[in-house]
Protein backbone atom coordinates (compact mmCIF):
# COMPACT_ATOMS: atom_id res chain seq x y z
CA UNK A 1 0.00 0.00 0.00
CA UNK A 2 1.02 3.70 -1.05
CA UNK A 3 0.37 6.64 1.27
CA UNK A 4 0.86 9.87 -0.10
CA UNK A 5 1.22 12.79 1.98
CA UNK A 6 -0.05 16.60 1.76
CA UNK A 7 0.96 19.60 3.70
CA UNK A 8 -1.67 19.61 6.04
CA UNK A 9 -1.62 16.12 7.30
CA UNK A 10 1.99 17.48 9.31
CA UNK A 11 1.22 20.82 9.82
CA UNK A 12 0.42 20.49 13.68
CA UNK A 13 3.04 17.65 13.65
CA UNK A 14 5.84 18.06 11.92
CA UNK A 15 7.81 15.71 13.12
CA UNK A 16 4.97 12.44 13.23
CA UNK A 17 4.91 12.27 17.04
CA UNK A 18 0.76 12.28 17.46
CA UNK A 19 -0.40 8.49 17.85
CA UNK A 20 -1.76 8.01 14.31
CA UNK A 21 1.24 9.94 12.44
CA UNK A 22 3.86 7.98 14.83
CA UNK A 23 1.38 4.60 13.62
CA UNK A 24 2.43 5.57 10.10
CA UNK A 25 5.90 5.50 10.31
CA UNK A 26 5.92 2.29 12.34
CA UNK A 27 3.99 0.52 9.41
CA UNK A 28 6.58 1.93 7.24
CA UNK A 29 9.65 0.51 9.31
CA UNK A 30 7.72 -2.56 9.14
CA UNK A 31 7.40 -3.00 5.65
CA UNK A 32 3.68 -2.24 5.24
CA UNK A 33 3.42 0.50 3.80
CA UNK A 34 5.63 2.65 1.62
CA UNK A 35 5.20 6.53 2.53
CA UNK A 36 5.41 9.46 0.15
CA UNK A 37 6.65 13.15 0.75
CA UNK A 38 6.74 15.31 -2.05
CA UNK A 39 9.66 18.01 -1.25
CA UNK A 40 7.08 21.05 -2.34
CA UNK A 41 5.70 19.27 1.04
CA UNK A 42 8.76 19.03 2.82
CA UNK A 43 9.56 22.90 2.16
CA UNK A 44 6.15 23.61 2.95
CA UNK A 45 6.54 21.81 6.08
CA UNK A 46 10.24 23.81 6.76
CA UNK A 47 8.68 27.13 6.06
CA UNK A 48 5.52 27.06 8.37
CA UNK A 49 7.61 25.10 10.93
CA UNK A 50 10.38 28.70 10.83
CA UNK A 51 7.09 30.61 10.94
CA UNK A 52 6.20 29.02 14.21
CA UNK A 53 9.54 29.26 15.84
CA UNK A 54 9.86 33.25 14.81
CA UNK A 55 6.25 33.67 16.37
CA UNK A 56 7.13 32.27 19.50
CA UNK A 57 10.66 33.52 19.63
CA UNK A 58 8.97 37.15 19.46
CA UNK A 59 6.30 35.90 22.48
CA UNK A 60 10.00 34.90 24.48
CA UNK A 61 11.60 38.29 23.82
CA UNK A 62 7.83 40.20 24.90
CA UNK A 63 7.75 37.49 27.72
CA UNK A 64 11.13 38.65 28.73
CA UNK A 65 10.96 42.11 28.34
CA UNK A 66 7.73 42.07 30.69
CA UNK A 67 9.47 39.55 32.75
CA UNK A 68 11.84 42.02 33.82
CA UNK A 69 9.68 45.10 34.10
CA UNK A 70 7.44 43.53 36.70
CA UNK A 71 10.18 41.92 38.75
CA UNK A 72 9.04 38.88 38.41
CA UNK A 73 12.75 36.95 37.91
CA UNK A 74 11.21 34.64 34.95
CA UNK A 75 14.19 32.66 33.29
CA UNK A 76 13.44 31.56 29.81
CA UNK A 77 15.83 29.96 27.18
CA UNK A 78 16.41 32.26 24.22
CA UNK A 79 15.13 29.95 20.86
CA UNK A 80 17.87 29.69 18.49
CA UNK A 81 15.66 29.40 14.76
CA UNK A 82 18.80 27.77 13.27
CA UNK A 83 19.23 24.70 15.55
CA UNK A 84 15.58 23.80 15.52
CA UNK A 85 15.47 24.38 11.63
CA UNK A 86 18.99 21.78 11.36
CA UNK A 87 16.89 19.42 13.61
CA UNK A 88 14.10 19.43 10.88
CA UNK A 89 16.85 18.75 8.21
CA UNK A 90 18.41 15.99 10.19
CA UNK A 91 15.27 14.26 10.76
CA UNK A 92 13.93 14.68 7.07
CA UNK A 93 17.61 13.11 6.06
CA UNK A 94 16.97 10.03 8.73
CA UNK A 95 13.54 9.51 7.09
CA UNK A 96 15.16 8.56 3.97
CA UNK A 97 16.77 5.56 5.41
CA UNK A 98 13.91 3.61 5.67
CA UNK A 99 13.04 1.32 3.31
CA UNK A 100 9.96 2.26 2.63
CA UNK A 101 9.78 6.45 2.92
CA UNK A 102 10.86 8.24 -0.29
CA UNK A 103 10.59 12.22 -0.89
CA UNK A 104 9.99 12.70 -4.26
CA UNK A 105 11.54 16.16 -6.17
CA UNK A 106 9.56 17.61 -8.48
CA UNK A 107 10.37 18.16 -11.80
CA UNK A 108 11.01 21.41 -13.99
CA UNK A 109 9.26 20.05 -16.90
CA UNK A 110 5.82 20.49 -14.71
CA UNK A 111 5.70 24.33 -15.48
CA UNK A 112 4.17 24.49 -18.59
CA UNK A 113 1.24 22.39 -17.48
CA UNK A 114 0.63 23.93 -14.36
CA UNK A 115 0.86 27.49 -15.71
CA UNK A 116 -1.73 26.19 -18.43
CA UNK A 117 -3.86 25.11 -15.39
CA UNK A 118 -3.52 28.47 -13.45
CA UNK A 119 -4.26 30.32 -16.60
CA UNK A 120 -7.68 28.30 -17.47
CA UNK A 121 -8.36 27.55 -13.24
CA UNK A 122 -8.01 24.11 -14.00
CA UNK A 123 -7.45 21.84 -10.67
CA UNK A 124 -6.29 22.29 -7.90
CA UNK A 125 -6.51 26.19 -9.23
CA UNK A 126 -9.70 27.98 -8.78
CA UNK A 127 -11.29 31.71 -9.21
CA UNK A 128 -11.31 32.43 -5.85
CA UNK A 129 -7.41 31.53 -5.27
CA UNK A 130 -4.35 29.87 -6.98
CA UNK A 131 -2.51 27.17 -5.58
CA UNK A 132 0.78 26.80 -6.99
CA UNK A 133 2.23 24.32 -3.98
CA UNK A 134 -1.33 22.12 -4.36
CA UNK A 135 -0.53 21.97 -8.47
CA UNK A 136 3.27 20.98 -8.35
CA UNK A 137 2.13 18.22 -5.24
CA UNK A 138 -0.58 16.61 -7.47
CA UNK A 139 1.75 16.66 -10.46
CA UNK A 140 4.50 15.38 -8.41
CA UNK A 141 2.66 12.36 -7.11
CA UNK A 142 0.37 11.73 -10.28
CA UNK A 143 3.20 11.73 -12.26
CA UNK A 144 5.21 9.39 -10.06
CA UNK A 145 2.55 6.74 -9.91
CA UNK A 146 2.04 6.82 -13.68
CA UNK A 147 5.49 6.29 -14.31
CA UNK A 148 6.42 3.45 -12.07
CA UNK A 149 3.97 -0.16 -12.05
CA UNK A 150 2.44 1.18 -8.58
CA UNK A 151 -1.30 0.16 -7.23
CA UNK A 152 -3.07 0.85 -4.28
CA UNK A 153 -2.21 4.56 -3.68
CA UNK A 154 -3.79 6.78 -1.24
CA UNK A 155 -3.05 10.82 -1.10
CA UNK A 156 -3.62 11.29 2.47
CA UNK A 157 -4.75 15.43 2.65
CA UNK A 158 -7.88 16.98 4.29
CA UNK A 159 -7.85 19.56 1.68
CA UNK A 160 -11.08 18.25 0.43
CA UNK A 161 -12.27 21.34 -1.80
CA UNK A 162 -8.88 21.70 -4.31
CA UNK A 163 -8.30 17.51 -4.59
CA UNK A 164 -11.68 16.28 -4.26
CA UNK A 165 -15.21 15.72 -6.11
CA UNK A 166 -17.32 17.62 -5.36
CA UNK A 167 -19.78 15.51 -3.32
CA UNK A 168 -17.33 12.90 -2.46
CA UNK A 169 -14.36 13.87 -0.13
CA UNK A 170 -12.63 10.21 -1.05
CA UNK A 171 -12.50 10.47 -4.33
CA UNK A 172 -9.85 12.60 -6.42
CA UNK A 173 -11.89 15.61 -8.69
CA UNK A 174 -12.45 14.48 -12.10
CA UNK A 175 -10.20 16.93 -13.83
CA UNK A 176 -7.36 15.28 -11.98
CA UNK A 177 -8.10 12.20 -12.76
CA UNK A 178 -7.09 13.22 -16.03
CA UNK A 179 -3.77 13.14 -14.57
CA UNK A 180 -4.16 9.72 -12.57
CA UNK A 181 -6.82 7.39 -11.47
CA UNK A 182 -4.71 5.51 -9.27
CA UNK A 183 -5.68 7.60 -5.91
CA UNK A 184 -8.23 7.41 -3.42
CA UNK A 185 -8.24 10.08 -0.66
CA UNK A 186 -8.33 9.52 2.80
CA UNK A 187 -8.65 13.09 5.02
CA UNK A 188 -6.67 12.48 8.05
CA UNK A 189 -4.29 10.06 9.51
CA UNK A 190 -6.95 8.79 12.21
CA UNK A 191 -8.79 7.76 9.19
CA UNK A 192 -6.34 5.80 7.71
CA UNK A 193 -5.47 4.32 10.68
CA UNK A 194 -9.02 3.28 11.40
CA UNK A 195 -9.81 2.17 8.25
CA UNK A 196 -6.99 0.57 6.78
CA UNK A 197 -5.18 -1.16 9.83
CA UNK A 198 -7.28 -4.17 9.89
CA UNK A 199 -6.28 -4.73 6.96
CA UNK A 200 -2.38 -3.80 7.12
CA UNK A 201 -2.28 -6.00 10.39
CA UNK A 202 -4.41 -8.65 8.92
CA UNK A 203 -1.75 -12.04 8.77
CA UNK A 204 -2.71 -12.42 5.03
CA UNK A 205 -1.53 -8.83 4.47
CA UNK A 206 1.73 -8.77 6.38
CA UNK A 207 2.69 -12.29 4.27
CA UNK A 208 1.82 -10.32 0.79
CA UNK A 209 4.13 -7.87 1.83
CA UNK A 210 7.07 -10.30 3.38
CA UNK A 211 7.02 -12.36 -0.03
CA UNK A 212 7.34 -9.46 -2.34
CA UNK A 213 10.83 -9.88 -1.48
CA UNK A 214 11.19 -12.92 -3.03
CA UNK A 215 11.13 -14.10 -7.08
CA UNK A 216 9.07 -17.40 -7.13
CA UNK A 217 10.49 -18.99 -9.88
CA UNK A 218 12.61 -22.18 -10.81
CA UNK A 219 15.99 -21.25 -8.59
CA UNK A 220 13.80 -20.49 -5.85
CA UNK A 221 11.76 -23.75 -5.83
CA UNK A 222 15.03 -25.58 -6.51
CA UNK A 223 16.43 -24.22 -3.90
CA UNK A 224 13.82 -25.07 -1.35
CA UNK A 225 13.37 -28.42 -2.19
CA UNK A 226 17.32 -28.94 -2.38
CA UNK A 227 17.28 -27.47 1.17
CA UNK A 228 14.62 -29.23 2.92
CA UNK A 229 12.28 -32.11 1.22
CA UNK A 230 15.24 -33.71 -0.94
CA UNK A 231 15.48 -36.35 1.01
CA UNK A 232 11.85 -37.01 1.15
CA UNK A 233 12.00 -36.93 -2.79
CA UNK A 234 14.76 -39.48 -3.57
CA UNK A 235 12.80 -41.65 -1.18
CA UNK A 236 9.82 -41.40 -3.24
CA UNK A 237 11.79 -41.76 -6.41
CA UNK A 238 13.58 -44.83 -5.01
CA UNK A 239 10.37 -46.37 -3.55
CA UNK A 240 8.77 -45.55 -7.54
CA UNK A 241 12.04 -47.32 -8.96
CA UNK A 242 11.48 -50.23 -7.02
CA UNK A 243 8.25 -50.80 -8.65
CA UNK A 244 9.64 -51.07 -12.33
CA UNK A 245 10.18 -54.13 -13.80
CA UNK A 246 13.66 -54.33 -15.48
CA UNK A 247 12.96 -56.07 -18.68
CA UNK A 248 10.71 -51.66 -19.13
CA UNK A 249 14.19 -50.69 -19.65
CA UNK A 250 15.09 -53.01 -22.59
CA UNK A 251 13.54 -54.30 -25.77
CA UNK A 252 10.48 -55.27 -25.45
CA UNK A 253 11.93 -58.98 -26.64
CA UNK A 254 14.37 -58.78 -23.67
CA UNK A 255 12.38 -60.19 -20.66
CA UNK A 256 14.67 -61.10 -17.61
CA UNK A 257 13.82 -61.20 -13.54
CA UNK A 258 15.66 -59.09 -11.25
CA UNK A 259 15.23 -55.26 -10.01
CA UNK A 260 16.53 -51.90 -10.17
CA UNK A 261 18.55 -50.13 -7.30
CA UNK A 262 18.12 -45.61 -7.17
CA UNK A 263 21.14 -44.18 -5.75
CA UNK A 264 21.81 -40.17 -6.06
CA UNK A 265 19.01 -37.83 -7.60
CA UNK A 266 19.35 -34.67 -9.19
CA UNK A 267 17.13 -31.85 -9.77
CA UNK A 268 16.79 -30.84 -13.30
CA UNK A 269 14.78 -28.27 -13.50
CA UNK A 270 11.31 -26.45 -12.47
CA UNK A 271 8.37 -25.72 -14.48
CA UNK A 272 4.34 -24.52 -14.11
CA UNK A 273 5.14 -23.06 -10.61
CA UNK A 274 2.36 -21.09 -8.80
CA UNK A 275 1.48 -19.76 -5.65
CA UNK A 276 -1.26 -18.95 -3.81
CA UNK A 277 -1.00 -16.96 -0.40
CA UNK A 278 -3.12 -18.21 1.82
CA UNK A 279 -3.56 -16.42 5.66
CA UNK A 280 0.36 -16.38 6.96
CA UNK A 281 1.68 -18.73 3.97
CA UNK A 282 2.23 -19.59 0.99
CA UNK A 283 1.25 -22.57 -1.08
CA UNK A 284 3.58 -22.99 -4.08
CA UNK A 285 3.11 -26.09 -6.62
CA UNK A 286 4.65 -27.17 -9.57
CA UNK A 287 6.13 -29.83 -11.73
CA UNK A 288 9.70 -30.87 -10.49
CA UNK A 289 12.05 -33.09 -13.48
CA UNK A 290 14.64 -35.21 -11.30
CA UNK A 291 17.57 -37.88 -12.85
CA UNK A 292 18.23 -40.58 -10.39
CA UNK A 293 21.23 -42.90 -11.26
CA UNK A 294 20.00 -46.60 -11.28
CA UNK A 295 21.72 -50.11 -11.32
CA UNK A 296 19.75 -52.97 -13.47
CA UNK A 297 20.28 -56.38 -11.47
CA UNK A 298 19.34 -59.76 -13.10
CA UNK A 299 18.59 -62.54 -10.88
CA UNK A 300 20.99 -65.02 -11.13
CA UNK A 301 18.74 -68.31 -11.15
CA UNK A 302 21.93 -71.00 -12.05
CA UNK A 303 24.30 -69.42 -9.55
CA UNK A 304 26.82 -71.42 -7.34
CA UNK A 305 26.88 -71.62 -3.70
CA UNK A 306 28.08 -68.49 -2.22
CA UNK A 307 27.43 -66.16 -5.44
CA UNK A 308 25.34 -63.45 -5.21
CA UNK A 309 21.47 -63.74 -5.80
CA UNK A 310 21.87 -60.78 -8.05
CA UNK A 311 24.34 -59.69 -10.61
CA UNK A 312 24.85 -56.43 -12.43
CA UNK A 313 23.99 -56.04 -16.30
CA UNK A 314 24.54 -52.01 -16.22
CA UNK A 315 23.11 -48.61 -15.21
CA UNK A 316 20.29 -46.09 -16.70
CA UNK A 317 19.48 -42.84 -15.72
CA UNK A 318 15.61 -42.79 -15.11
CA UNK A 319 14.41 -39.13 -15.27
CA UNK A 320 11.28 -38.38 -13.52
CA UNK A 321 8.28 -35.79 -13.68
CA UNK A 322 7.25 -35.21 -10.44
CA UNK A 323 4.07 -33.00 -9.40
CA UNK A 324 4.49 -31.52 -5.92
CA UNK A 325 3.25 -28.76 -3.43
CA UNK A 326 4.67 -27.57 -0.30
CA UNK A 327 3.75 -24.48 2.44
CA UNK A 328 6.12 -21.54 2.68
CA UNK A 329 6.52 -19.31 5.81
CA UNK A 330 7.93 -16.35 7.34
CA UNK A 331 11.55 -16.54 7.91
CA UNK A 332 12.04 -18.70 5.11
CA UNK A 333 10.28 -21.81 6.20
CA UNK A 334 9.05 -24.33 3.46
CA UNK A 335 7.28 -27.68 5.28
CA UNK A 336 4.92 -30.07 4.42
CA UNK A 337 6.33 -31.14 1.07
CA UNK A 338 3.80 -32.92 -1.02
CA UNK A 339 4.16 -35.19 -4.03
CA UNK A 340 0.46 -35.29 -6.08
CA UNK A 341 2.07 -37.44 -9.14
CA UNK A 342 5.24 -39.09 -10.01
CA UNK A 343 5.77 -40.57 -13.58
CA UNK A 344 8.81 -41.91 -15.16
CA UNK A 345 9.65 -39.07 -18.08
CA UNK A 346 12.90 -40.87 -20.29
CA UNK A 347 15.42 -42.85 -19.88
CA UNK A 348 18.80 -43.09 -21.07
Amino acid sequence: MNLFIDSNILFQDYFFENKSNRQLIQYCENGLISVYVSEIVRLELRRQFEKELLSQKREVKKLTKDSIRLKTDIVINEISITEKLQHFDDFYSKLQFLDNFYILNYKNEFLPDIVDRAINRKKPFTEEKSELKDALIWKTYSDYVERIPIEDCILLTNNTSDFCAKNDKNSIHPELQLDSKKFKVINSSFEFIKTIAPILESPEYKFQVYIKQFTIDENFVIRMISDNFEKKLEDTVHSRIERIHPSDLFEDNFAFDGQLIGYDIELLECEDIEYEIIGDKALISGVIYINCETEVLEYNSVRDPGEDSFSSIGERNIQFEVHFNFDFKEDEIAEDFEITGIEVWDIE
